[in-house]
C-alpha cells in the first residue's frame, strides 16, 4: 500500500507495505542486551494465593510479571526528562507523528574518552541535501549482530558522536536522533552526560531556529539489518504506553521515494 505525502514542496511516496522495524526484540527468558548493569530482563509466572500464571505448572493460562529497566534493557526512546529534576514522561514531551527520516552508515574513525566516534566530516557528508529531514538514524560500521546480546559492562567501548559532531547535529532541525549504541555517551563519565546535553540544548546550547528542542527523542539500542539501505525513509516511532522519561519503543522505517 502506498500513500502520497506532500511536505515542503517535495512529494513523498511511502510504501507502508514495506516497513522494517529497527528494535532488538527483548526476550527476557534468552539472549538480550543489556547496559548499565549486570542484571538481565526478566520474567517469572504471576503467583496469587493458589494460583500459578504457567499452565506447565499447573496454572489455567499463563501471566507473566516482567522486570525491566528501560534505559538499560533493549530499543527505548527518551525524552529530556532523563536529565532534569521535573519528571517528565516521553509520550507527553516528545514530538510523536511519523516524519521524514535519513538512515546513514558510519565507521567511527576517531576517538575522545577512549570512546570510538562518529566523526563531523562523516555526518555532515551523509547529511548533506536540501530535503525537510526531522530525523536521524545512525548504523554503525561494521554492522555486528552481536549488537543485539551485548552485555555493554563487559565489552569493548561502543561508539559515541564527538562533540563536534553533536555540536553540529543541535543546530539542525532534527526532533528525533536514533543510534544503534546503547547510549549516546560513555557509560561512565562521571554524570555529565555532555552530548545528551548537547542534543536537548540545555545549559546555554545553541539550537536551531523555531524548533522546540525540549521535545526531541533520542532512541538508543536500535539495530538496523544490513539488507534495508542507506536513504531516506518515513519513521513511526512506536512508543510504548510505559509512562517514564523513557520507554521501550519500536520503531520502524518504511521506504520512502521522493519527488521535487
Amino acid at each position: 500500500m502506498n500513500v502520497q505525502v506532500e511536505l515542503d514542496g517535495h512529494t513523498l511516496r511511502i510504501d507502508l507495505l514495506a516497513g522494517t522495524p529497527i528494535a532488538i526484540p527483548l526476550d527476557p527468558h534468552g539472549p538480550q542486551p543489556t547496559f548499565f548493569t549486570d542484571v538481565p530482563a526478566s520474567a517469572r509466572p504471576l503467583r496469587s494465593g493458589d494460583y500459578v500464571g504457567d499452565v506447565r505448572l499447573g496454572g489455567s493460562c499463563n501471566a507473566e510479571v516482567v522486570q525491566l529497566v528501560p534505559h538499560c534493557h533493549g530499543t527505548h526512546t527518551e525524552c529530556r526528562g532523563h536529565l532534569t529534576r521535573e519528571r517528565l514522561k516521553v509520550q507527553e514531551t516528545v514530538f510523536t507523528e511519523p516524519c521524514l527520516a535519513r538512515l546513514v552508515s558510519v565507521a567511527p574513525r576517531a576517538e575522545e574518552d577512549g570512546y570510538p566516534c562518529w566523526s563531523l566530516d562523516d555526518l555532515q557528508d551523509a547529511l548533506d541535501g536540501d530535503l525537510p529531514v526531522e530525523a536521524l538514524v545512525v548504523r554503525t560500521l561494521p554492522n555486528d549482530p552481536g549488537r543485539m546480546s551485548t552485555a555493554y559492562e563487559h565489552a569493548p567501548p561502543y561508539p559515541v558522536f564527538s562533540e563536534a559532531a553533536m555540536r553540529w547535529l543541535a543546530t539542525l532541525p532534527l526532533k528525533h536522533l536514533l543510534v544503534d549504541s546503547p547510549s549516546l555517551d560513555p557509560a561512565h563519565d562521571g554524570g555529565r552526560l555532555r552530548i545528551h546535553r548537547l542534543w536537548w540544548c540545555m545549559d546555554g546550547n545553541p539550537g536551531p531556529r523555531g524548533l522546540d528542542t525540549a521535545r526531541r527523542s533520542a532512541t538508543e539500542m536500535i539495530f538496523v539489518p544490513d539488507p534495508v539501505p542507506d536513504g531516506l525513509y518515513w519513521l513511526h516511532l512506536g512508543l510504548s504506553p510505559l509512562l517514564g522519561d523513557a520507554t521501550p519503543s519500536r520503531p520502524i522505517l518504511y521506504p520512502t521515494e521522493v519527488s521535487p
